[in-house]
């Protein structure tokens, strides 16, 4: 397949779910294919460290809008791709105008969410869905999401899993106050709803201790001044940004993982802590909805955000250790048979040729 041109359109790289499960896949899209990514925008390249050198080179990075439109589409067509991928609505018109100038490719549209987050996603969105020959879907709730919107082409959904697991999970010997979050500070993560989950669980006698890993987009400086205003400082702390190679590794050090999102697709950090056998405590959206049964392998907040109930769950998660290693064993189970990102976007990208 190595003379099967493959591109794949993003707008940048960062910490966020989707450019991390791509950065996973980047290896093995160059021994499948003649792969090259293109950046819409420039990043920081230690996001990139863990890859070889070969493979930074085929990272396309352009930059000044509109410019780097011009540009990136100029190199696309250049190229001859046989397919064409795009991810997230920046990225659309890229795909659309390779497609207009060359109506034999393969257009890839990549939806990683079950709703549109502003008036500009929703056009190019829809647009994508017109121009694509087929769409792929980061999880069931994104299929049903766009089934809803007419579309009726074929539709994928591509495991958005990063990585297998070792074959066995350590039970816990005590349940430690220590929860995680790694995410965007945005609006739709509702980071201010995750300060008031702390709040309350403190305000019962459970001493958390919360670590926030994360760039602003955003809602940083809110989050700040609800830490300070709530006096949760010896609990909450904001550590930054952390490399997507370094992920794997926090996870052994936390008990818990804590997301309130408002909105999400697959939730990639949910499923990972959930592989690595973390007890999450989860809103009810997007495709969480399929995964995370309340009680059995997650704690599942409801619609409303009523955490009278949910705090005394993790009150008896806490204080009772066989609880905990059920809940931590289901969770770890629950993606314990699943194919990777890597493999699973790529056997489907074959089917497509």
């Amino acid at each position: 397949m190595k003379n099967t041109n493959v591109v794949y359109i993003i707008s940048n790289l960062g910490i966020g779910g989707v450019e991390v499960a791509l950065l996973s896949a980047i290896p093995t899209l160059n021994r499948q294919f003649n792969f090259r990514l293109i950046c819409l925008n420039p990043f920081d390249t230690n996001f990139i460290a863990g890859l070889s050198e070969e493979e930074r080179q085929n990272i396309i990075v352009f930059k000044r809008f509109p410019f780097n439109y011009i540009r990136a589409l100029y190199y696309v067509l250049k190229f001859k791709p046989d397919i064409v991928i795009t991810s997230l609505w920046k990225a659309v018109p890229i795909g659309m105008l390779t497609k207009l100038f060359k109506p034999a490719i393969k257009y890839v549209e990549f939806i990683h969410s079950s709703v549109y987050f502003h008036s500009f996603d929703k056009l190019f969105t829809k647009l994508a869905l017109k121009s694509a020959n087929v769409v792929f879907c980061d999880s069931t709730s994104a299929k049903i999401f766009i089934e809803k919107q007419g579309f009726r082409k074929p539709a994928e959904i591509i495991s958005f899993l990063r990585f297998q697991l070792p074959e066995q999970r350590k039970p816990k010997q005590q349940v430690v106050l220590k929860a995680l979050f790694i995410g965007r500070f945005n609006q739709c993560k509702r980071i201010d709803r995750l300060v008031l989950l702390v709040k309350e669980l403190v305000g019962s006698g459970l001493n958390f201790q919360v670590d926030l890993y994360g760039k602003d987009d955003g809602t940083m400086d809110l989050v700040k001044a609800l830490i300070i205003e709530n006096q949760l400082e010896a609990n909450i702390f904001l550590k930054g940004e952390v490399a997507s190679d370094k992920v794997q590794g926090l996870f052994s050090g936390y008990d818990f993982y804590f997301q309130t999102s408002e909105v999400e697709g697959m939730a990639m950090s949910v499923v990972e802590a959930m592989q690595h056998g973390l007890i999450c405590v989860v809103t009810n959206v997007g495709e969480i909805r399929n995964y995370a049964k309340n009680g059995y392998n997650a704690i599942v907040i409801d619609e409303d955000f009523e955490l009278t109930t949910i705090v005394e769950q993790v009150k008896n998660v806490c204080n009772n250790l066989d609880t905990a290693n059920t809940i931590s064993q289901n969770a770890y189970l629950t993606f314990f048979d699943q194919k990777d990102f890597a493999d699973s976007l790529t056997e489907t990208l074959k089917k497509c040729i």
